[in-house]
């Protein structure tokens, strides 16, 4: 039967982004007799298709299923001809043919040698997140084997090998179900036999012993994760009581050395919840497997041979940049820092495959990907915009990337209430450059500006340790100073005059993605975004209001609008007001 085509919309609004002719492959999930394409890249010119580069990078269950041809496509069927064999999820292999510089796309499906047209929808970001879930895999393991490469490679393949044998089990986190391999077949206990994901992320949420305040004080992820535990029979060498986060160099006997390796697995793998549960342990350990095989590939590529000594422990990073849509996992080694050169060149390259911009790092460690539990700075709320909704008629959103951390009066037990607006903002864009992976310095408290901006000569010394308010430039002046930000000043002369800058707006969020702090009267915000109809020129902002006295608990702050959508009514028809408008910084950033 032939398959019905869903594109993801993140897909669809990632190839208006493409300016070339070039060509590349899709990934995507098969489920319910459908193919959903969740993502692709971009092939090099020259060499052998890239794709196998990166395979086991995806979640589980998202697989090679197609290309894509960007502009004149005469070579299409020659090159479907060439992947056939890796695509596994579908007899049917996808071709999308878009136009260069727009979402235009025409889709076809490879049907017994010849290319035919199908009909496609575009599924919306909140119904992929209301179907789709990801399971998550996280376990210690090691390798203890003699210290040549062949030998590490070979001890890796043997433990894949043993992951895939039938002795390895899955526990439901948070639940009594149990998924065990047997020479019979996958047994699963603790719930129905025909069971699907739904039931299965269902028994898990009824179980969990989070902090049900906590997770109101977060801004979630967008899809619903299923954490899972691997268990296994032990076999084999014993010479190591427990995992320690080192590798080691260990002589048993004269002319024998052993180098054991901890292997930290975090696996991911994508689910339609009506996937059977059954189905789930053969996908848990594909998901493993590329998780080691991912590993292997990091730990061969050190000359471990010339100074074992140095031998750095594996460490997987997930990422899910905004503009993917899905998880991409990397694996860097704990002897390593991003600033690398062969780091730097190697998440360059996976700009280049993704067409990421090389001005916003998305793959450096802190970049990662933070699960509910992971997050450093609990006690403030992370994104709290997430989930408002804005009422333009034929309006377009234009909204701060990334993450970033909402600062206000009060916090941290600090008094600034009635002065303190605009420092609070400037924290707040500061957060953004932090979570960004820009700077690793930390966010200045208030102490700190008022320190530099003394230390520079724009501030008396009785400024340090006052009370007195701070403006636009001199927000401007400490992102310079401490972080070696640029920023743009936009002056309006009055709060009724930002209507006409929607398009000025709209053109900062999209090619600079950053916060704004505004300035104005006696009063300091952060716009964290637009939403604007370009025809009639109705034009709304998303404010986040630093004046905030309470606690921080999200339903608070969006109920009473602390974080919010003002009309042009909210500003000061009488005052002035300048707006700081953080720039990215100049040079590659990958």
């Amino acid at each position: 039967m032939t398959p019905k085509l869903k594109i993801s919309s993140f897909v669809i609004k990632r190839l208006a982004k493409i300016k070339n002719q070039c060509s590349g492959c899709l990934f995507g999930v098969m489920y319910d007799g459908r193919i959903l394409i969740m993502g692709f890249n971009i092939e090099n010119s020259v060499g052998s298709p890239n794709y196998k580069q990166i395979q086991n990078n995806f979640p589980a269950e998202l697989d090679l299923c197609g290309l894509i041809k960007f502009g004149e496509c005469t070579d299409a069927q020659a090159h479907l001809n060439e992947i056939i064999q890796d695509v596994d999820v579908t007899d049917n292999p996808v071709l999308l043919h878009c136009e260069i510089g727009t979402s235009n796309v025409r889709a076809s499906l490879f049907i017994h040698g010849h290319l035919e047209d199908i009909q496609f929808d575009i599924m919306e970001e909140e119904t992929l997140w209301n179907e789709f879930i990801y399971a998550r895999v996280q376990c210690n393991l090691e390798v203890v084997c003699p210290e040549d490469e062949k030998s590490v490679k070979t001890s890796m393949q043997n433990l894949r090998k043993y992951v895939a044998s039938g002795k390895t089990g899955f526990k439901i986190v948070n639940s009594p179900i149990y998924l065990i391999g047997r020479a019979s077949g996958t047994c699963i206990t603790g719930t129905k036999s025909n069971a699907k994901i739904s039931d299965l992320l269902e028994a898990a949420n009824s179980g969990s012993t989070d902090d049900i305040q906590s997770k109101k004080k977060v801004a979630r992820t967008d899809f619903e994760v299923l954490r899972v535990a691997l268990f296994m029979k032990l076999s084999g060498d014993q010479e190591f009581d427990k995992i320690s986060n080192n590798a080691a160099k260990c002589v048993f006997k004269p002319d024998v050395v052993k180098i054991r390796i901890p292997l930290q697995i975090d696996s991911l793998a994508v689910l339609h919840k009506n996937t059977k549960a059954l189905g789930l342990y053969d996908i848990l350990i594909e998901s493993v497997c590329r998780s080691i095989r991912l590993i292997e590939k990091s730990v061969a590529n050190q000359k471990f041979l010339s100074n074992i000594n140095d031998l750095g422990v594996p460490k997987t990073f997930n990422f899910k940049p905004n503009e993917l849509g899905h998880f991409f996992s990397c694996v860097y080694l704990t002897n390593s820092v991003d600033e690398d050169e062969y780091l730097v060149k190697r998440r360059k390259k996976l700009h280049q495959q993704f067409a990421l911009p090389l001005t916003r790092p998305q793959f450096k460690r802190t970049n990662r990907y933070l699960f509910d539990g992971e997050q450093p700075t609990m006690k403030h709320l992370v994104n709290p915009h997430i989930g408002l909704k804005s009422q333009v008629t034929g309006g377009t959103q234009y909204l701060v990337t990334g993450k970033y951390t909402y600062y206000h009066y009060m916090q941290d037990g600090f008094d600034d209430n009635g002065w303190g607006c605009a420092y609070r903002s400037l924290q707040t864009l500061s957060s953004w450059y932090q979570w960004q992976g820009y700077v690793e310095r930390d966010v200045p408290s208030h102490k700190e500006i008022q320190k530099y901006l003394f230390d520079i000569g724009d501030k008396q010394s009785s400024f340090v340790g006052s009370k007195q308010w701070i403006g636009s430039t001199e927000v401007s002046m400490v992102l310079d100073g401490l972080f070696h930000i640029v920023c743009r000043i936009l002056r309006v002369e009055s709060g009724a005059d930002l209507s006409q800058h929607g398009p000025t707006l709209a053109r900062h969020f999209e090619t600079q993605g950053t916060p704004i702090m505004i300035g104005g009267g006696v009063l300091a915000h952060t716009i964290l975004g637009i939403d604007f109809n370009s025809a009639t020129n109705e034009l709304k902002f998303l404010i986040l209001d630093p004046h905030y006295t309470g606690a921080d608990d999200l339903s608070i702050v969006q109920a009473k609008k602390w974080c919010g959508w003002k009309g042009i009514d909210f500003w000061d028809k009488k005052s002035y007001y300048n707006l700081c408008m953080p720039q990215l910084p100049m040079n590659t950033c990958c």
